[in-house]
């Protein structure tokens, strides 16, 4: 099946949707590809938002176990930490701010098809998977595939002991240790986390 459209987007991220949906507000007839199941990228299913949900949980522990400094004083059990429900509750967010997105697709017309790109000539995609199917842009390809953690020369990463952010975020259980490699606002973040939830957490940085 091959179909025409003003505007084909590759991505449904960030960059992705927010240049979709304004194409379509200007008038264009606009379809995204974007071959994960659910809409948003990596900031809304595997960053930004999901991190920000598991740093109120790690604040919140922190703050009940530090109560008495407040004056207040809890019942006698002891405070604990159940990762199954700190997942839930950051899985409801995430899916709640996803459905706004499609939402937003669906009231400004922009289609979902769901699949794989490839960038052919003269305009054409192909979806080469899920809803698979010739695409051709009249105007502009927007590419907006985002990016992927990053690896490290002579380390493997097995997705077990050794694990990018994409796992860190579903880790059914907390460390007794953990090493994160990198300072920036990732790395940092998730050493905010873990260290609140109660591991031994060191910073490795090659920058001085």
């Amino acid at each position: 099946m091959s179909r025409e459209f003003d505007v084909v987007v590759v991505g449904a991220g960030t960059g992705g949707y927010v240049a979709a949906i304004r194409a379509a507000q200007l008038g264009l007839k606009v379809a995204v590809v974007e071959r994960q199941k659910a809409l948003g990228g990596t900031c809304l299913l595997h960053g930004c938002i999901p991190t920000k949900a598991l740093l109120e949980h790690a604040h919140a522990l922190q703050t009940v176990q530090h109560a008495k400094e407040w004056g207040i004083t809890a019942g006698g059990g002891a405070v604990s930490l159940s990762m199954p429900r700190v997942h839930a509750r950051k899985d409801k967010v995430v899916s709640g701010l996803s459905r706004g997105v499609e939402y937003l697709f669906k009231k400004n017309k922009v289609e979902w098809v769901k699949g794989t790109a490839r960038l052919g000539s003269n305009g054409v995609v192909e979806v080469v998977d899920g809803d698979a199917q010739t695409l051709t842009a009249r105007h502009e390809i927007v590419v907006a595939t985002g990016s992927a953690p990053a690896s490290v020369p002579g380390v493997t990463i097995d997705r077990r002991r050794i694990i990018t952010s994409d796992e860190a975020i579903h880790l059914s259980e907390v460390p007794q240790t953990m090493a994160v490699l990198g300072c920036g606002a990732v790395g940092v973040e998730f050493a905010s986390i873990f260290s609140r939830f109660g591991s031994q957490v060191t910073l490795i940085e090659l920058l001085p």
